[in-house]
């Protein structure tokens, strides 16, 4: 497979699911058939999501000052997926443009169930409300993110 790969020279490689069926064939599959078996486990935290709480860019314009939301997001995610969750092979990558995305690697997060991908993120969520109703929520017993945050600093 190696050899094939540095043979070709690809330009990219695009990553994607590990289905039931083959890809290449999809279009004659019925839909109940072909489905993933694995997935990638990804967070991306893009910049323009802080839009409401930073003061020096908007947007996708990042800075040194307000790329410390995105160091603090990192740090937050990586004690989670590894402390919480028991993950050990995570790797950061740069977006290209306005954040990191966060890829868990381990066999037992790509096998996780739409539900069990549901439930990290339902962990993860601090925030409850849409719009201008978003509040953050910290009740009694604290997150274990805001616990290690706050014996941290």
């Amino acid at each position: 497979w190696k050899a094939s790969l540095v043979e070709k020279n690809p330009v990219k490689i695009d990553i994607g699911p590990v289905y039931s069926l083959p890809p290449k064939n999809r279009g004659s599959y019925d839909a109940s058939v072909f489905v993933p078996q694995e997935r990638e486990l990804i967070f991306d935290i893009d910049m323009d999501e802080y839009n409401s709480v930073r003061t020096c860019c908007t947007g996708t314009n990042i800075c040194s000052l307000c790329w410390a939301f995105i160091a603090v997001a990192v740090k937050v995610i990586h004690s989670v997926v590894t402390e919480d969750f028991g993950f050990k092979h995570v790797l950061w990558v740069y977006s290209g443009r306005r954040g990191v995305h966060c890829w868990v690697c381990d066999e037992e997060a790509r096998q996780l169930s739409t539900q069990g991908r549901s439930s990290i993120v339902d962990y993860l969520s601090l925030i409850a409300g849409e719009g201008k109703s978003k509040k953050i929520k910290l009740a009694a017993p604290l997150h274990p993110s805001i616990r290690r945050g706050d014996a941290q600093y």
